[in-house]
Order: C-alpha cells, then sequence, then structure tokens
C-alpha cells in the first residue's frame, strides 16, 4: 500500500542488501554503510510525515550475484557449490554465465547471521518501522531451505529441520532489534525462479511455518 496525504499505510521497501558481499545486481540499495543509513533516513522520514510505517526488506543474494559485486573480487557464497543456471548481470551490466558458488564453511555461518543482525541495527537507526527478511525467489535464505541447491550433510542440511536452521537463526537475529510483530517474512514454497527446487516442498514449508507460527510474526508471504 501506497502512502497518501490523508491516510496512512504499511510501506516495505525494495530487497535491501545486507552487505557488500549481499550484492548480486548492479545500482541496488544497501544497509551497510553511515552513507546508506544517511540515505534511508530521508525516505523513512517523508514516509512518516504521510502517516505510514515503514518496513526495510533484508536480502542477501547468495550465489545469484558474479564476482564483479564481491568487494575481493571472489566466488559469491552459498550453502552448496551448485552453479545456477543462466546469466548472472555483472557490475558493469554485462551478463556472463553464473559461476559456481563457493560452499560456506560451517564457522563462517554465524559471520552471515550476524550481517542480518547489522542490517537489522541499521534499518532501526534509519528510522524504520520494522523488517522484512527476503527468504524467497532463490536467494540466500531460500538456498539453504531447499534440498535442491542445499546438498550440505551438516547441521544446516539434510532434514527440513536442519535446512530451516538458518532461516531461524536469522529470525531470532534480527529479533533482537525489532520485536516479533515489526518482523516479517517472504516465502515461496513452490518458488522456481533463480534455478530453485525441492524434492517435497510441502513437508518443508509446513514445518517452516510450524515454527513461524510460535514466533509471533507480523506476517507472511
Amino acid at each position: 500500500m501506497r502512502s497518501g496525504a490523508s491516510n496512512g499505510g504499511l510501506l516495505v521497501t525494495e530487497a535491501t542488501q545486507v552487505s557488500p558481499r549481499g550484492q548480486g545486481y548492479p545500482a541496488t540499495p544497501g544497509i551497510h554503510s553511515p552513507e546508506q543509513i544517511a540515505g534511508w533516513k530521508r525516505i523513512t522520514q517523508a514516509a512518516h510525515d504521510k502517516g505510514s510505517l515503514i518496513f526495510l526488506q533484508l536480502w542477501h543474494v547468495g550465489r545469484i550475484s558474479h564476482p564483479s559485486h564481491q568487494p575481493d573480487g571472489g566466488l559469491p557464497v552459498a550453502p552448496s557449490p551448485v552453479r545456477p543456471k543462466g546469466n548472472a548481470i555483472t557490475a558493469t551490466w554485462q551478463q556472463l554465465l553464473f559461476e559456481t558458488p563457493r560452499e560456506l564453511a560451517l564457522s563462517e555461518i554465524p559471520s552471515i547471521v550476524d550481517e542480518y543482525r547489522v542490517g537489522a541495527r541499521n534499518a532501526l537507526a534509519a528510522g524504520f518501522d520494522g523488517v522484512e527478511l527476503h527468504a524467497a525467489n532463490g536467494y540466500l535464505i531460500d538456498q539453504f531451505l531447499r534440498d535442491g541447491v542445499n546438498k550440505r550433510t551438516d547441521r544446516y542440511g539434510g532434514s527440513s529441520e536442519n535446512r530451516s536452521r538458518f532461516l531461524l537463526e536469522v529470525l531470532d537475529a534480527v529479533s533482537e532489534v525489532f520485536r516479533a510483530d515489526r518482523v516479517g517474512i517472504r516465502l515461496s514454497p513452490f518458488g522456481t525462479y533463480n534455478d530453485m527446487s525441492d524434492s517435497n516442498p510441502s513437508a518443508l514449508f509446513a514445518h517452516v511455518l510450524r515454527e513461524l507460527a510460535a514466533s509471533k510474526l507480523l506476517m507472511s508471504h
């Protein structure tokens, strides 16, 4: 819903990367620098002036990136080294075949969770009323959820419970900043965008929704 002069509404921003390595497309917004926080303050103030609430959608693309977007020019990260089909869009707007991503080591995953936590803190500093986790459309959280991409054999792979672990840890992290009724989540249980699949999406997302119901989130998609 858009805000207007006479009535408020709820606005949710476009996907906004929580860290430089979470970027996958040119010219997309972030929430990981002082300059970005300052820029977003102008947006949140404008929404509040119209009587609206505004949430920031927190995003990390995972494997749907290209080395030209990565701070060190390295490979994008993912739960497993499964190469997406199709083309990446580089920092100079070229279309090139995706490269095989680098599998996140078990020891690295807490730092990725912390990027979401810091993104939520920055969103609060920028004046946002809440956040929405982008856990859909084949981006990082969705990559952990789906066994078509997640081939891990550790505590983040295999069963629905294990593959849901990363999502729930991120949810706990952002809920340290915004209370549960100011946190939303975007899901795409049967989506195939970005070359996604799962062997039993009904069972997986039934488990996810049971876990989310206990968290009393504001909204889910």
